[in-house]
């Protein structure tokens, strides 16, 4: 689970728990304000968020701050003063104490399997989520609103697929500047011209199409590509591409329900049955940097080959 938090600067102690947030603020000050309208601008520096992963670790309080240790060995101190919820995963112990002065301080807590799948939320009676959630619905139906977030969302997703054929191009300089390249170039100058989101997904399939030409051009394995298949996938490669987004999807589900917001109610993936669209809005701009990038490289230096999969 290291590899994904929810999207603030991380501060990390090794591999055992990380808080993120900035280190260096917060110590000394008076605590802010902890409760505002939902509608109220966010405050300039975002919400901090402590995720302990480490098996066995214990969370407890001291003074006003919180502790992780293991087995006498202190592994990771924050103060309270910059939290806004705590993750744990897995066999992570927490106080009772510690358990009653966070949501006396309006701090929420969430439970996660080692695998990263959600449990639960312990939250302080102010933050029940009715209002955010209904906030969220409203926002979600206002096309307007809509458009602008749809818009953040495929404006990531394109300059992900730009970091990843900028890190290709030390490699495969030719196969990276080309038609393909300028493709994606030219839809994002025309992002903020787009009207609506029928018009918005347009774009983005264009850009997907030019991205996975890329793609295509990246596979020097003997696994073929012939192009992006989403349902149905018969060939290794989209199917390790469906199972790589699947994961992430789940994984970025897991921490939108524990941080109160309802993960079937998106923006650029409107409501759908059961469909987890917000977390589908999510995935977009991580699909490539960390799904795509990790299946070419894992098929090009021949760690899974076509002998490893069977029809």
């Amino acid at each position: 689970m290291n590899s994904t938090a929810i999207p603030t600067p991380i501060w990390s102690a090794g591999t055992v728990s990380r808080f993120t947030g900035d280190p260096g603020e917060g110590i000394g000050r008076a605590a802010p304000a902890r409760l505002r309208s939902i509608d109220t601008p966010p405050p300039a520096r975002a919400p901090r968020f402590l995720h302990v992963v480490e098996p066995g670790a214990k969370v407890r309080r001291v003074g006003g701050r919180v502790l992780v240790a293991k087995k006498d060995k202190v592994l990771l101190e924050v103060p309270t003063i910059k939290l806004e919820g705590v993750l744990l995963y897995g066999a992570v112990q927490v106080s009772t104490p510690c358990l009653r002065k966070l949501l006396e301080e309006g701090i929420w807590l969430s439970f996660f399997t080692r695998s990263g799948a959600y449990l639960g939320r312990l939250q302080p009676p102010s933050e029940r989520g009715g209002k955010l959630r209904r906030r969220q619905w409203e926002v979600s139906r206002s096309a307007e609103a809509a458009l602008a977030f749809a818009r953040a969302v495929v404006r990531g997703k394109i300059l992900g697929q730009r970091l990843v054929a900028a890190a290709y191009a030390k490699n495969y300089l030719a196969e990276t500047l080309g038609d393909a390249y300028q493709a994606l170039v030219r839809c994002l100058e025309r992002l903020e011209q787009v009207r609506d989101l029928e018009e918005l997904r347009g774009l983005e399939g264009t850009a997907a199409r030019a991205w996975f030409e890329l793609f295509r051009r990246w596979n020097r394995s003997e696994l073929p590509f012939g192009g992006r298949v989403k349902r149905g996938a018969t060939d290794p490669l989209n199917v390790l591409l469906n199972f790589g987004y699947t994961l992430l999807t789940r994984e970025l589900e897991g921490l939108l329900e524990a941080a109160g917001l309802d993960p079937t109610i998106g923006f650029y993936h409107q409501p759908d049955g059961d469909r987890p669209s917000l977390a589908c809005d999510w995935v977009e701009e991580f699909r490539h940097p960390v799904i795509d990038r990790l299946v070419l490289r894992l098929v090009n230096l021949g760690v899974i080959k076509a002998a490893d999969f069977e029809d």
